[in-house]
């Protein structure tokens, strides 16, 4: 029995290790609005399944797709905004086509590598359509849930 526990708290902890993320950068490359992974992130995945960028200010996303987890080397970074992913999209996960991006909103971008891996950034277009990558929003103190 002892084994038993030993063998459950030592799987429980190796997978919780498995986890990492990493930093996304926006940048416009060839007159488009690309995604990719920050050359100053600790991680550099190169592949993902999962995509959405959303406006700060609104409760749905700007454009979101979801491939299968077998299917996550198809898509690459760097990843033009809007460009559908290839793969078996995800039956369960909600498929938003890209819509146009504002100028002077803040936008957040979030992607999943695999079925561990987490990106994040956020980013504004400003009126001369000059793209600015900002820190990370702060969490309130004592929160934990940004509420």
């Amino acid at each position: 029995m002892i084994r038993k526990i030993v063998a459950a708290m030592l799987l429980g902890t190796s997978l919780t290790g498995c986890s990492y993320s990493y930093d996304l950068i926006v940048e416009v490359r060839n007159g488009q609005v690309t995604i990719d992974v920050d050359p100053a992130s600790p991680q550099h995945p190169t592949c993902l399944r999962r995509i959405e960028v959303s406006a700060e200010d609104e409760r749905t996303a700007s454009w979101q797709e979801s491939a299968s987890y077998d299917d996550d080397c198809a898509n690459k970074f760097p990843l033009p905004y809007g460009r559908r992913l290839l793969g078996t999209h995800q039956p369960d996960s909600p498929q938003v086509a890209a819509k146009p991006l504002r100028r002077e909103t803040i936008y957040e971008v979030t992607a999943t590598t695999g079925a561990t891996g987490y990106g994040g950034g956020r980013f504004i277009i400003h009126a001369n359509g000059k793209v600015e990558n900002l820190p990370p929003k702060l969490l309130p103190s004592g929160t934990g849930d940004g509420s």
